[in-house]
């Protein structure tokens, strides 16, 4: 078969007549800029993450529980219970803590017309359990309402919640997230967060707002509005300023931790807009986003503290550790507090009477006598070292009416004396022997006489059981219980004693304590109501 010669030179005439195309519409086209790029992005460090972290729960691996006080109350009258810890040695930050309960406190005074005053709860309460929940800051609020170990309980339609959450414990920084809940009958009206940090080596104290410098969130807003709108899917370039949002911006500031990336991180609550953002058509967020600032970007725009914080990522937590009683000064008018005192030591079972206090960070109060302060300096001298305090109890137990006043100053003198040599600790108070006084002893003593509310006649012997249950059921806030070290049922149900009060919700605290630090100057005091 042959090819036609008109179809062989078809293909060469296309080819021709596509060249000359060509060429025409090359003609046409407009000169290229090479200095021309195409619209970008305006630059930005912070990244916007769609979903809020869970909250830390300090860092990991670091056994704080010997760093902390841990404190819960619970009131039925007003309706509140409340979570929180304290630290040792630092004084502005356990304030700034205490304030914040006694907000939630206030608020639920007005709401009732109730007065506040410290309650102990039933026997097996389980108030021993004082800790903060890891997460209850972030979780959802009718969860907290629901769970009887967090939720303030109903009065009046109504209640206060605090929790806690520890989110920070590194080098020597330390943070603490509160939150606050106040309900009625109609629902939740208030959901507060603060966030407090402290510098443990110098005792600075900042809530989280406080850790960046006053234009920080005009430095930031930018950045952070133009992550809002890439988070959106917004395409669009125009610019973003809004002063008017800078206010809420700072608001969100005060949300800020560490971050576990790195840097720092704050969140912006759901519901945030702006008026250049609606302009554009985005619509307010529809979840809480978290804005992670890296390090670099972060660290001019913090404080001192701020930056101190920031730095302390990575490190062992260094703070101060509780030792004894009294590390974190008690506030009896907040929380529930029992004294539980011992006469007619030291005897060589007050050391395992030390050693059940010690493990269960219980104060204690000694009347001692004179008589044996020489023999048992050593045991004096330990009293005083765990946080314990010394009280004179006579030299050698008369009953004090039955001297005259010269043996009555010389019972409690010389007693004085040889056990304030022997302890190293300034005795400012005494128990008569047998509760046994009158204004002319008081007159002679100079001091106030301490006495008691609760007496568990352990000196008649009774069973084990039997004494537990007199020293835990029958104790108020503010008591003073009688007992004495030279038993050995009480010498034994040391401990049962201490995990009783603690599930009720006490604090076992000194005389001295009992008495908001300042023991009555005079008088005779069978308790601190």
């Amino acid at each position: 078969m042959t090819t036609s010669p008109a179809r062989a030179v078809r293909p060469a005439a296309t080819v021709a007549a596509l060249a000359v195309a060509s060429v025409l519409v090359a003609g046409c086209a407009p000169a290229v800029d090479a200095s021309w790029t195409p619209p970008m992005w305006p630059a930005t460090t912070l990244q916007v993450v769609e979903e809020e972290p869970a909250a830390l729960s300090a860092e990991p691996g670091q056994p704080l529980a010997a760093h902390v006080s841990p404190e819960r109350i619970r009131q039925d009258g007003v309706g509140i219970q409340a979570r929180y810890a304290l630290l040792p040695g630092v004084g502005a930050f356990n304030d700034a803590v205490r304030a914040a309960i006694r907000t939630a406190v206030g608020a639920r005074q007005d709401a009732t017309g109730a007065t506040y005053s410290p309650q102990a709860g039933a026997v097996g309460a389980g108030l021993a359990d004082r800790s903060c929940r890891p997460g209850s800051t972030a979780a959802p609020a009718a969860q907290l309402l629901a769970d009887p170990a967090l939720a303030g309980p109903i009065v009046g339609g109504g209640s206060a919640t605090v929790v806690c959450d520890v989110v920070w414990a590194a080098g020597s920084m330390f943070g603490q997230r509160l939150r606050t809940l106040i309900s009625q009958a109609d629902g939740v009206v208030a959901d507060s967060v603060e966030t407090l940090y402290a510098d443990t080596a110098t005792g600075e104290v900042a809530t989280a707002a406080q850790l960046w410098t006053t234009d920080a969130a005009a430095a930031l807003a930018d950045e952070v509005f133009e992550g809002l709108r890439r988070a959106a899917g917004s395409l669009s370039l125009a610019p973003l300023a809004d002063p008017s949002a800078l206010e809420r911006l700072a608001g969100a500031l005060a949300t800020t931790v560490p971050s576990p990336q790195g840097g720092m991180q704050f969140t912006i609550p759901a519901g945030f807009t702006t008026d250049a953002l609606a302009a554009l058509g985005i619509p307010p967020t529809d979840a809480a986003r978290t804005i992670l600032v890296p390090a670099a970007r972060a660290d001019p725009l913090l404080t001192d503290l701020g930056r101190r914080l920031l730095a302390s990522a990575g490190q062992p937590y260094s703070g101060p550790s509780v030792q004894k009683p009294g590390d974190v000064p008690v506030d009896c008018s907040l929380t529930p507090c029992v004294a539980l005192t011992y006469d007619d030591g030291p005897s060589d079972l007050t050391p395992g009477v030390l050693d059940a206090l010690a493990a269960h960070r219980a104060g204690a109060t000694f009347f001692a006598m004179g008589e044996k302060a020489k023999a048992y300096a050593g045991t004096l001298q330990r009293m005083v070292a765990e946080g314990h305090l010394v009280g004179n109890h006579s030299w050698n137990h008369p009953a004090l009416t039955t001297l005259t006043d010269a043996q009555i100053r010389a019972q409690l003198r010389d007693t004085t004396a040889a056990l304030e040599a022997a302890s190293g600790q300034e005795i400012t108070t005494f128990r008569p022997p047998y509760g046994d006084y009158n204004s002319r002893v008081l007159a002679v003593a100079g001091m106030p006489a301490i006495l008691w509310d609760v007496d568990t006649e352990d000196w008649k012997g009774p069973a084990d059981d039997v004494l537990i249950e007199r020293a835990v059921t029958q104790p108020r806030p503010g008591s003073i219980v009688l007992q004495h070290d030279i038993h050995q049922n009480t010498g034994r149900t040391v401990g049962a004693v201490c995990d009783g009060l603690l599930d009720r919700g006490f604090t076992i605290v000194t005389v001295r304590d009992l008495f908001h630090g300042a023991v009555p100057t005079s008088g005779a005091w069978r308790s601190a109501r």
